[in-house]
C-alpha cells in the first residue's frame, strides 16, 4: 500500500494556540536508521531502533534503502526516497559513501547502527541541545486530518511529513539473512515535504491517509534547509 499525503492547507499564523501549549508539543531527538533486509549486519540495529521507538523523548524512524536489492533479496520495505535521503546526508555529515546500518541522530551525528554505546552518547549530545530546538505542535483534528504549529524563531527549514508503520514482520528467503524471520519498528512508508518555515510563527493542516491495514503513525520534521540538522519534530500514532 502506498497512501498519498495530500497537499498542505496553510492557515494564518496565530489561528492555533502557541505550540508550547499543545499537549503533544515537545522537543524529542530524531533517530533515523538506514537499513536493509539484505544486510547481515542490520538486524542488531533494527532491534535497537525497536527499543528506541518505545521512548517518549525519541522519534525513531526506519528508512529501508534499496541498493542492497540487487544482491539477491529485494527489500519490500525499501523506498527510493529512503535511499535518496541517506545519500543527501553524506556530504553534510562528512561521509564519502553510504553504509548500512547507519543511524543519523538529529541530522547532526552518524553512528554505526549496532553500536549501542555510541548511539546512547549521540542521543545525549543531541538532547543537550534541546533548548535551541523548536517546540512543534501536532494533533489530530479529526480522523485523517492533522494540524501542526511552529513558533517563531531563527533560520529557514523544510517541513516534512513522514508516514510510518509501527510494526512489520518479514520472512527473508534469500540473501545474507536467508531463513530468518525479522521484525521492524517504525518503518517509513512515505516522506513528503509539505511546506517551508522562514522563522515566522505558522500553523497549518494536512490530510493524511491513515489506512486500515496496519497500525501506524506520522512524524513532522522541521529540518534546516542547508545543513539538514533537525530544528524541531513531533510524532503521533494512529
Amino acid at each position: 500500500m502506498r497512501a498519498v499525503l495530500a497537499r498542505a492547507l496553510l492557515v494564518a499564523a496565530g489561528l492555533f494556540a502557541a505550540a508550547a501549549a499543545w499537549a503533544d508539543a515537545s522537543k524529542p531527538v530524531v533517530v533515523e536508521l538506514f537499513t536493509s533486509q539484505g544486510c547481515s549486519s542490520c538486524p542488531p540495529a533494527d532491534r535497537i531502533l525497536g527499543h528506541l521507538a518505545d521512548r517518549k523523548d525519541v522519534i525513531a524512524l526506519g528508512f529501508h534503502v534499496n541498493y542492497w536489492d540487487r544482491l539477491g533479496w529485494p527489500d519490500p520495505f525499501a523506498t527510493e526516497a529512503g535511499t535518496e535521503r541517506q545519500y543527501a546526508y553524506s556530504p553534510v555529515l562528512g561521509r564519502r559513501n553510504v553504509y548500512t546500518p547507519q543511524m543519523v541522530i538529529d541530522g547532526r551525528y552518524d553512528v554505526v547502527g549496532f553500536d549501542a554505546e555510541r548511539i546512547k552518547v549521540a542521543i545525549a549530545q543531541a538532547d543537550a541541545l534541546a533548548a535551541a530546538r523548536l517546540a512543534v505542535g501536532l494533533e489530530w483534528r479529526e480522523p485523517g486530518r492533522l494540524a501542526y504549529s511552529l513558533p517563531a524563531g531563527e533560520g529557514e527549514a523544510r517541513i516534512q511529513l513522514v508516514r510510518f508503520a509501527r510494526k512489520l514482520d518479514q520472512d527473508i528467503e534469500r540473501g545474507e539473512n536467508a531463513g530468518r524471520h525479522l521484525s521492524y519498528s517504525n518503518v517509513v512508508r512515505e516522506i513528503v515535504e509539505i511546506g517551508r518555515w522562514d522563522g515566522a510563527a505558522m500553523a497549518g493542516e494536512v490530510e493524511v491517509e491513515t489506512g486500515q491495514d496496519e497500525a501506524g503513525g506520522v512524524a513532522l520534521l522541521v529540518q534546516d534547509s542547508r545543513t539538514m540538522r533537525m530544528m524541531g519534530a513531533a510524532k503521533l500514532t494512529f
